[in-house]
């Protein structure tokens, strides 16, 4: 007979870079890999299929760009988006949707957040929104799925010039400009060109964080600690350079990182998308795990990217299908 202990306390679906179009399959912005725009519906379905039949997750993390950004030039980019919610209509958990850049090709800001793909609003009963305050137009946030535990959804895109993200005339806007003409001298800012090492990062693709945001999160993490509670992390960037290809870092990964190691006693992990070829890295420091998830988007039919994540007392174990590598997480 199975111990109680041998039993998940819950357990959760993650999936990354789906980014369906109704488009040829073509190679990526780099002419390195393929991209299986048509196919990347049909392994969302499996994975919502898998976890259905599985019956034991209570949501699932989608960790951004769940439609493609060239959805935008044959004006496609709504139809796109009801062809992926669809799949999730009527399932028996939540699900969590994080914004990426192809989020911010499609569309702005104003509209996401009107739309499903904000889910800000669920589970708020036992988030810690009476504590810790934050800005008005804020849409990270924090969630309670089980006692003892809290997972927090960063906005990587906060400060971002992305696509449609932001008005132009914004604050947040402007100080992305400034980051990126500071450090980047290319007339084509998605472009690293003469960047070395971990400054290849700033790119116009990519995104940080600004200092409201920084600060609830130290707030959160302060809570989590003072109740004893256990903290999974996630957004659309990698913030550890070994976790990721350096092009595809968060602008300010390092202010994030020095906040996870101040709460090393409460952070279990991070998990983001962004970097399609995947990747993984066991901070021993500070023993946070940091796991970028395969992009959906580069998976040829016959194999798939999605996994199941059981949380124990001690441990994730993550059941990784097709090119996600299970592992257990002490």
């Amino acid at each position: 007979m199975a111990t109680t202990e041998e039993r998940p306390l819950f357990s959760f679906g993650i999936i990354a870079d789906v980014q369906y179009g109704d488009l040829d399959d073509a190679m990526n912005f780099t002419q390195t890999k393929k991209r299986y725009y048509r196919n990347a519906l049909y392994l969302l379905r499996e994975a919502v299929q898998h976890w259905k039949q599985e019956n034991r997750i209570q949501f699932v993390l989608q960790l951004g760009d769940i439609i493609d950004g060239f959805n935008t030039r044959r004006n496609n980019s709504e139809n796109a988006l009801q062809a992926v919610l669809k799949e999730f209509q009527d399932v028996p958990f939540g699900v969590h949707h994080i914004w990426g850049n192809h989020e911010f090709y499609n569309f702005s800001r104003t509209y996401l957040v009107k739309s499903p793909l904000f889910t800000g609003t669920q589970d708020i009963a036992n988030n810690v929104e009476k504590v810790v305050k934050k800005e008005a137009d804020a849409v990270y946030y924090d969630f309670s799925p089980y006692n003892g535990y809290r997972f927090v959804i960063l906005d990587n895109y906060d400060i971002s010039m992305c696509g449609i993200g932001r008005e132009k005339d914004s604050p947040q806007y402007k100080k992305a400009g400034e980051i990126l003409r500071q450090m980047n001298k290319n007339e084509e800012l998605n472009s690293p060109d003469g960047l070395l090492g971990v400054e290849r990062r700033f790119v116009l693709f990519n995104g940080g964080m600004g200092e409201e945001q920084l600060q609830w999160l130290r707030e959160t993490l302060e809570v989590a600690r003072q109740r004893g509670e256990k903290v999974v992390i996630s957004g659309h960037i990698p913030i550890h350079p070994n976790s990721c290809y350096v092009m595809c870092l968060l602008w300010n990964y390092q202010d994030v990182l020095n906040i996870l190691q101040d709460f090393s006693d409460v952070v279990l992990a991070y998990f983001s998308g962004h970097d399609h070829g995947g990747g993984y890295h066991f901070d021993s420091g500070n023993e946070i795990h940091h796991v970028t998830l395969p992009g959906v988007i580069e998976v040829p039919p016959g194999s798939n990217a999605f996994g199941t994540v059981d949380v124990f007392s001690d441990r994730l174990v993550m059941h990784g299908v097709g090119q996600l590598e299970s592992r257990v997480m002490k």
